[in-house]
């Protein structure tokens, strides 16, 4: 399943609007995860948490919320106060650094369902955002480079540097760590000016640094899209066992149905799949697909559901993975919209269920 090419063939470059005509959505939301992960940031720094809380209108009790989410806006500013308050603008390269560290887990599934960098790049763009209503992650192919680029809902005067940085750090963080062959970053530029101080920049990036660009990306070269993934190592142990794995020694049996269950695994971290992509996939017409599905006496939309709620047992069973985490997972766009999905199968929402 390595053949198909996932990147964009052509360039995009979006221009966020002006903070004079722009105006932030109240509906936007973020997993309070990324304020508890800046809060976290800022003790290193020896900041105080509730002042900045107040300062930012951030109630407490929200980070008290598992998969709570909060306003956008409140994140925003959140980084803007610890920024100022710690004296230091590099504040989102350290927060994209504690992201990357909080997601390993989640990771290490994705590998062990990819085997090669070409694959998995299918499933970064979704991993970078997570549900969060800051911008859109994309991996974009140009002539023999790759980018791996930030698109923001907002422009940076009303965000500053540090999403952008944050995203970046993360994605260059995942992209050093999951090959076996390291991915040498050639090349990462801004939309915001350049800083005075560049030491931590070219600490995460390198040398090779543009800013005023029209758009935030990091550029690697093309051949890695071949290099091979370090595989998770499964030992025994107390903790739950990986739950792709897991599922799919469970589905012995039918050749085709064993096949389509790991295409439609597969796919459903991409928030993109469909029968048709799956059909493309397996290099077969939907209507074969369909076919085949039919003289089997199933069909493709009741092996898609049956495959997210045996694995929404298994990844539940797993306290390492929150709500939020898991309903990326399993292909849907948030987590209201997997817990609606889990009480109609199971009668009680995600959260009570683990709590049993």
């Amino acid at each position: 399943m390595d053949t198909k090419d996932p990147l964009s063939a052509a360039p995009f470059i979006q221009t966020p609007p002006n903070k004079a005509s722009f105006q932030l959505d109240p509906n936007w939301r973020i997993p309070v995860k990324q304020a508890k992960q800046i809060l976290q940031i800022a003790q290193r720094f020896g900041l105080q948490q509730d002042p900045i809380l107040e300062a930012c209108g951030i109630d407490k009790k929200w980070l008290e919320i598992n998969d709570y989410q909060m306003p956008v806006g409140h994140l925003y500013e959140l980084n803007k106060q610890i920024a100022k308050l710690a004296g230091n603008e590099d504040l989102g390269l350290f927060v994209g650094r504690a992201a990357y560290l909080n997601i390993v887990h989640l990771l290490l599934y994705l590998s062990s369902i990819c085997s090669s960098l070409r694959q998995w790049l299918n499933m970064m763009p979704s991993v970078l955002e997570l549900g969060a209503d800051l911008g859109k992650a994309v991996i974009v192919r140009e002539g023999g480079t790759l980018r791996s680029e930030w698109r923001p809902l907002v422009p940076v005067s009303v965000s500053g540097r540090y999403t952008i940085d944050m995203v970046l750090s993360t994605a260059s963080s995942i992209l050093s760590s999951i090959c076996l062959q390291p991915i040498t970053i050639a090349k990462a530029q801004f939309t915001y000016p350049q800083p005075q101080d560049l030491t931590v920049l070219k600490q995460c990036f390198g040398d090779n640094l543009a800013f005023d660009q029209p758009y935030s990306a990091l550029f690697f070269e093309m051949e890695s899209l071949d290099f091979k993934l370090i595989q998770p190592v499964n030992e025994h142990s107390d903790t739950a066992p990986n739950p792709w794995q897991e599922y799919m020694a469970s589905t012995s049996g039918d050749s085709v149905l064993r096949t389509l269950r790991q295409s439609i695994v597969c796919a459903l971290p991409t928030g993109e799949m469909t029968i048709d992509t799956v059909a493309d996939d397996l290099g077969v017409s939907r209507r074969t697909l369909q076919r085949r599905l039919s003289d089997r006496d199933t069909s493709f939309q009741h092996i898609v559901q049956d495959l997210r709620y045996q694995m929404a047992l298994r990844f539940l069973s797993d306290n390492r993975l929150g709500v939020t985490t898991i309903a990326f997972l399993l292909g849907y766009g948030d987590s209201s919209s997997f817990s609606t999905a889990f009480k109609s199968w199971h009668g009680c929402p995600p959260s009570e269920f683990r709590s049993q």
